[in-house]
């Protein structure tokens, strides 16, 4: 059986009041990098919006080479409250993922690294 290294954000507040859209955060960016010097990967990236029953409302699916990083791009604006959830089949890959506002400026509440995340292998 593959393995399945599983991150979440867990869920994240984006009203600006109570549920007032559009939100802080825009967009969300994942990034992912690749640490392995032999093996590839394949990243998924899932978007849940939380108001009332958790539903999956975008997700993006991409391979990284040993030693190489991508991103992926998720609009916001709209979920009040949100989840990202990043499943990779490799133990080396880094993950992150950054709110961003309309004019593209990083939102500090909305940074999440590998370390803020909660990690779970399956």
């Amino acid at each position: 059986m593959a393995i399945k290294v599983i991150f979440t954000t867990g869920p994240v507040e984006n009203a600006i009041g109570f549920n007032d859209v559009p939100g802080v955060s825009r967009s969300i960016f994942v990034k992912a990098l690749n640490n392995s010097t032999r093996k590839k990967a394949t990243v998924r990236i899932d978007l849940f919006l939380l108001n009332g029953k958790k539903r999956k409302i975008a997700s993006r699916t991409f391979n990284l080479r040993p030693q190489s990083s991508n991103f992926a791009e998720l609009r916001v604006e709209l979920a009040p409250q949100f989840e990202v959830r990043i499943t990779t089949d490799n133990v080396n890959v880094l993950v992150s993922a950054w709110g961003k506002t309309a004019r593209g400026r990083l939102v500090a509440a909305h940074r999440f690294t590998q370390n803020e995340m909660v990690r779970s292998i399956v």
